[in-house]
């Protein structure tokens, strides 16, 4: 287990393609390769990677510094309890090492069981569990989440004790809304934030993070509308999730965002678009070309580029946490510069960062691949950078179940755990794989009635019609017979009359089943 309580600051495509990167984003794709049961291929739900190449895009962050609830320490972490609900989020006080977790690849358990969600250890400090819908719907008290986006396989109630769970090892866990599938048309923004507040306060999330992404791409994330509809998301959900109480406001934006732009710049901003040249020490030769290796010239070329700087200006104190994509963008291998002018702004309105990072590869190029090593290097640069001050500033990844062969986003995060806390970048290296799970044995807060918690005969999760069954292998009663789907399941293909189920038995509890 990692030791990271401690922290001492330191003082094909071609032309066609080429022509369409000034206007290209982020998108958060869920066609990576999971630990296990990822989405099968021909689903009708894809939540998001982003992509600046081809003008699509995703990402969702998190932060915090507020509340006095204490961090359990990793000891601690399997042992205590605490009351589960909205808000009272741990403060920020040890380096951000932040995760998506794609709910459709979660697994079905009953109460008291582990899971890839509920065995997460506590070097992972922040989750965003990705997506719920930003025009959810969901009635406070009911842990009925049929309406809500979120695709986990089992009810409210096994939710509710997943993030308890987690929150028992001292973990954030944030409630990413959007994605790019969440926000294909204009009824995404019939949002009721008090229905959102009323999930959170009910699954115990520590807050949300609003992940942007108009008509399912970053490509007019910059413009006039979407500008103020990024304004108003953060305005409208601090007025009912203060600060005081504890409740994160995260938000996931382009990793571009901070650079001045030619549409959104800032005057003041050492990272202004009339700089580029003396930043980069690069010509505009390339300012387009975002396939083409650079010291970071085309970061400053794409649509998206300064669209958070007037979303910052107005609300930026506000923010808890930005979670920038920090992929997807083109073949520049200056990482760092994004970083670096979010954390200008991070001075001034106090938001905690995380940058954002891919586990290999990067769906729409591979023009660029993080590695264990430029992990390692860009968590050191955030470790020592000037501008850090006391904020614990870190690292997030797309998304937490991808691995392949002797790397994993698990051991990517140990490494920039470690080197966040300290650690040399040599000796975080060695010990990349040298993490553990830590496995939940029960004792979490569930919840007791409600319409979420009914469903459950011999041992199985009884069928939902409003339901997506997204995991092949996933077990449910239906008219006094256990069935078992094949691949993913949507709405309304009802056992018996879809040929994605299979019985595999009786069951002989529930009405009329004796």
């Amino acid at each position: 287990m990692l030791s990271f309580f401690t922290h001492t600051k330191k003082g094909v495509l071609i032309s066609f393609i080429l022509f369409a990167l000034f206007f290209s984003q982020c998108v958060k794709l869920n066609n990576d390769e999971p630990l296990v049961d990822n989405e099968p291929v021909g689903s009708t739900t894809t939540p998001s990677t982003e992509s600046e190449v081809t003008g699509e895009n995703t990402s969702s962050n998190t932060s915090s510094e507020t509340t006095n609830v204490e961090s359990p320490t990793t000891e601690q972490a399997t042992s205590t309890t605490i009351a589960s609900e909205g808000g009272n989020a741990f403060p920020a006080e040890n380096p951000i090492v932040l995760a998506y977790f794609p709910s459709w690849s979660e697994n079905w358990v009953t109460s008291g069981q582990g899971s890839q969600l509920r065995d997460i250890p506590p070097f992972v400090n922040h989750i965003f569990l990705g997506f719920g819908k930003p025009n959810l719907r969901y009635e406070k008290g009911s842990y009925d989440i049929s309406e809500t986006g979120i695709e986990v396989p089992y009810d409210g109630c096994a939710l509710k004790e997943s993030v308890t769970a987690l929150r028992n090892k001292g973990i954030n866990v944030i409630l990413s809304l959007g994605g790019e599938t969440y926000w294909r048309d204009s009824s995404s923004y019939n949002i009721d934030y008090q229905q959102i507040k009323n999930l959170v306060d009910d699954m115990g999330f520590a807050g949300i993070d609003w992940d942007f992404e108009p008509d399912g791409s970053f490509q007019q994330i910059g413009n006039t509308l979407n500008i103020n509809r990024f304004i108003t998301f953060i305005e409208e959900s601090r007025k009912l999730m203060p600060k005081e109480q504890g409740y994160l406001l995260a938000c996931a934006p382009a990793g571009v965002g901070a650079l001045g732009g030619q549409f959104n710049d800032d005057p003041d901003s050492p990272f202004r678009h009339d700089q580029r040249n003396i930043l980069t020490g690069e010509t505009d030769a390339l300012l387009y070309q975002g396939t083409q290796p650079t010291n970071g010239i085309n970061l400053f070329g794409f649509g998206s580029t300064g669209h958070m700087i007037p979303v910052l200006k107005a609300v930026g104190d506000q923010i808890d946490l930005i979670a920038f994509q920090g992929y997807n963008t083109g073949a520049s291998i200056n990482r760092k510069i994004m970083y670096d002018a979010y954390a200008h702004y991070a001075d001034e309105y106090g938001f905690n960062i995380a940058a954002g990072v891919h586990y290999p590869p990067e769906p729409w190029s591979p023009f660029y691949e993080y590695t264990h090593e430029n992990i390692a290097d860009l968590s050191e640069h955030i470790y020592s950078h000037p501008k850090v001050g006391e904020r614990n500033d870190g690292i997030m990844i797309w998304q937490l179940l991808l691995e392949s062969g002797e790397s994993s986003a698990y051991s990517y995060l140990n490494v920039a755990s470690k080197v966040l806390n300290g650690t040399s970048e040599s000796e975080a290296l060695s010990q990349a794989n040298e993490f553990e799970l830590v496995l939940y044995e029960g004792g979490a807060e569930g919840c007791e009635g409600g319409s979420g918690a009914s469903a459950s005969l011999c041992e199985r999760p009884v069928y939902v019609e409003t339901k997506q069954y997204p995991n092949p292998g996933t077990e449910v009663v239906y008219n006094c017979q256990i069935w078992q789907n094949k691949w993913w399941i949507n709405p309304n293909e009802l056992p018996g009359a879809n040929d994605g189920w299979e019985k595999v038995g009786d069951c002989n509890e529930g009405e009329g089943c004796n």
